[in-house]
């Protein structure tokens, strides 16, 4: 209930205060797990992409949301679960996995920080490639556009700017494939497919309308 509310009213504020819109929901996978994989430029962007699609989202969160108790009673109610960035969480994975393992949806921001604009991606961390090899999950590529105007890195107040989405095809996992990724080949697979979803998220951002 809390999620289905928030999200209702987050979409609202978007639409009246930065005519947001949504390109390629029609890509959405209506079933199955799938790990949306974004740029992230803005403290928006989670309340963007989880408000663009229309399925209920879990997201990962940096832990330090979850320190004051009404913030972190909201975050959690909203499906979020905290990860501690800068090393490998293994609790964060395994609650990941089994949200997958469950056909839900993962939002997760691969280059595991903030950026500096939308056009400059970061190299991804593996943990989305490794769980969707894992799980066989579909991975759906997604382009948050204009939050690092109206929401600049560092901001505390919005500034007045355009929010967009875009939405690209779903890449599908092989049914059969998984990765421990402890071996050179496995490390491998997981840069590639990496890459492979990056490229997607770089070609949504260079081709869209700056309008």
């Amino acid at each position: 209930m809390v999620f289905g509310i928030s999200r209702a009213l987050i979409r609202i504020v978007l639409r009246m205060l930065c005519g947001f819109r949504v390109e390629g929901r029609e890509h959405e996978p209506p079933s199955g797990p799938v790990i949306i994989v974004s740029n992230h430029v803005s403290d928006l962007d989670p309340l963007v992409v989880g408000s663009a699609v229309r399925r209920r989202c879990r997201f990962m969160a940096k832990i330090e949301l979850f320190g004051p108790p009404l913030l972190r009673w909201w975050v959690s109610a909203c499906g979020a679960f905290p990860v501690r960035r800068g090393a490998p969480d293994r609790q964060a994975l395994r609650t990941a996995r089994a949200i997958l393992e469950r056909g839900g949806v993962l939002v997760m921001f691969p280059e595991g920080t903030r950026g500096t604009n939308s056009r400059d991606l970061r190299p991804p961390e593996p943990g989305a490639a490794l769980l969707a090899l894992r799980t066989h999950a579909t991975i759906l590529p997604v382009a948050v556009i204009g939050t690092d105007t109206v929401l600049p890195r560092g901001a505390h107040r919005l500034s007045r700017g355009v929010i967009r989405v875009r939405i690209g095809p779903p890449i599908r996992m092989a049914g059969s494939e998984e990765t421990a990724g402890g071996t050179r080949a496995d490390r491998d697979r997981i840069e590639e497919v990496g890459r492979h979803f990056m490229g997607m998220i770089g070609a949504l951002l260079a081709d869209a309308d700056p309008s």
